[in-house]
């Protein structure tokens, strides 16, 4: 583990992210949390498991699955730096077409920064699973997404590189790119998109606290009261977009 974190115990992506996410990300997973009742949470593609860490900080017991043994090490040193092991289940798993819980065993989940990195060929089949395990009335919450709407994918950068279509061949290949919002969208008939039910205002305190500047909020304010009506609140238009997506009861 040390090698594959340059030898730092101290790297950002061993416990430095674990403030990051507490800083940028913590007002919408507490919010959805409340809004969900969540009782059990899952955090599906947990990397190093920085938002674990935050979820089981915000009192939660959490189940965290990757596909990548490296990553879930790190996982559990982090959640142990933190005096959080006993809280979070960390959980390596291969298929993320068949996860190892029964139908309906969460009620909130969280992907953050990890659908873009599923193989698009089965993307609609992981997100399947996904909603197959959140719980009537739960909450799946999508954030951090790189957004194929937007000329810069904001991972590696590259500008233009998300418009490549995804049959271009060769040249196409291993190349980073993000996902359209309505690629997941789609997947979920019938859930509510919460958003557009409480016109954004989760969003925006979200962005308020994290740090954005007034002038850029008040510039996509304006584009969500255009947007929204049409389904597509200002979350999703963004080059990281976000998603809370309520299932039917």
């Amino acid at each position: 583990m040390r090698e594959l974190l340059g030898g730092n115990p101290d790297s950002v992506w061993h416990s430095g992210y674990v403030d990051h996410v507490w800083d940028k990300c913590r007002q919408p997973l507490e919010q959805y949390l409340q809004q969900s009742r969540a009782r059990r949470v899952l955090e599906f593609g947990c990397n190093i498991g920085a938002t674990s860490v935050v979820l089981a900080r915000l009192g939660m017991k959490v189940d965290a699955v990757d596909i990548a043994p490296r990553y879930i090490e790190v996982a559990k040193e982090n959640a142990s730096r933190f005096g959080l092991a006993n809280q979070i289940n960390f959980t390596c798993h291969a298929d993320s077409t068949a996860l190892p819980w029964p139908d309906a065993t969460f009620q909130f989940i969280t992907c953050n920064s990890v659908l873009e990195y599923v193989p698009f060929s089965i993307l609609p089949a992981v997100l399947a699973e996904l909603g197959r395990v959140l719980a009537p009335g739960g909450i799946l919450f999508v954030a951090g997404t790189s957004n194929r709407l937007s000329p810069v994918e904001i991972h590696s950068g590259r500008w233009f590189i998300n418009y490549l279509p995804r049959s271009f061949g060769p040249a196409a290949k291993d190349v980073e790119r993000g996902l359209f919002p309505w690629d997941v969208l789609r997947r979920f008939p019938g859930y509510t998109q919460l958003d557009v039910e409480d016109q954004s205002s989760t969003y925006f305190s979200w962005k308020a606290e994290a740090g954005m500047q007034p002038s850029r909020r008040a510039f996509l304010k304006a584009i969500d009261v255009v947007s929204r009506p049409l389904g597509l609140p200002v979350g999703l238009l963004v080059p990281s977009f976000s998603s809370a997506l309520r299932k039917p009861v």
